[in-house]
């Protein structure tokens, strides 16, 4: 029976490649002593973004910021992210308090991908390994620390705002959203959508009702939110 099951895993890890030829070598000092942690998926309103869950396993944990990824030279610290980049079709990874969400290339079938995906995170997390290197938890936590900010400003409510109604609300869809600036002299806060929010059909809606009505109910400084990725498209007359 075990040699079935490992001739089985074996067929599975075949289809793990990188953008070049060599096959993904999922930890394997460890491989035959692992077992399996149970890996959940979710859709999200993005449909080239999916939310994994491990099995009674943190990703993150609590008190620690979303973190994203964009490719695979930026995953020094996060060895999880990096064994999900080498997963072909692969084009985004944000981790977060208890999951991870994966945004697909465009022309990336979920069909083909899914499972890879849900095999690699199983994996780690069986060979009992951390989504962080040590310290990088620690510096993630620090930079929350917005230095110089009256917590009594406008800012300072924009950002306890951001922390206690808008990031719990856009992270269970598996997107995130980050302070950029805020321009008083115009009434414009500036944001920074994340993960499943960014490049989403519906962010657009929940930017400018959901978040907006939010702000202006509460911070009447508020007169208009910005999606940052959006005014960096438009192009600007030189």
């Amino acid at each position: 029976l075990q040699v079935h099951f490992f001739k089985a895993m074996a067929a599975l890890l075949g289809p793990l490649r990188t953008c070049g030829t060599a096959r993904v070598k999922l930890f394997p000092s460890v491989f035959g002593r692992l077992r399996s942690v149970f890996v959940s998926a979710e859709p999200t309103p993005n449909p080239d973004s999916v939310m994994f869950y491990p099995d009674e396993r943190d990703v993150l944990g609590d008190g620690t910021r979303t973190i994203k990824f964009s490719n695979k030279y930026e995953t020094e610290d996060s060895p999880l992210a990096a064994a999900i980049f080498k997963v072909r079709g692969v084009n985004e990874v944000m981790l977060a308090s208890r999951h991870v969400t994966v945004t697909k290339t465009p022309a990336a079938d979920w069909n083909l991908i899914q499972p890879n995906l849900e095999l690699v995170i199983s994996q780690f997390y069986a060979a009992g390994l951390h989504a962080l290197r040590e310290g990088a938890a620690a510096r993630e936590r620090a930079t929350m620390d917005r230095a110089g900010i009256d917590p009594d400003s406008v800012e300072g409510r924009i950002l306890d705002l951001l922390e206690e109604r808008v990031k719990p609300f856009v992270q269970q869809d598996g997107g995130d959203v980050e302070f950029e600036r805020f321009d008083a002299a115009e009434g414009v806060l500036y944001l920074r959508m994340h993960g499943a929010c960014a490049g989403c059909p519906k962010s657009s809606v929940t930017l400018n009702h959901g978040i907006k009505n939010l702000m202006e109910h509460y911070i009447p400084e508020v007169k208009d939110v910005v999606d940052v990725a959006e005014e960096e498209d438009i192009p600007h007359p030189h």
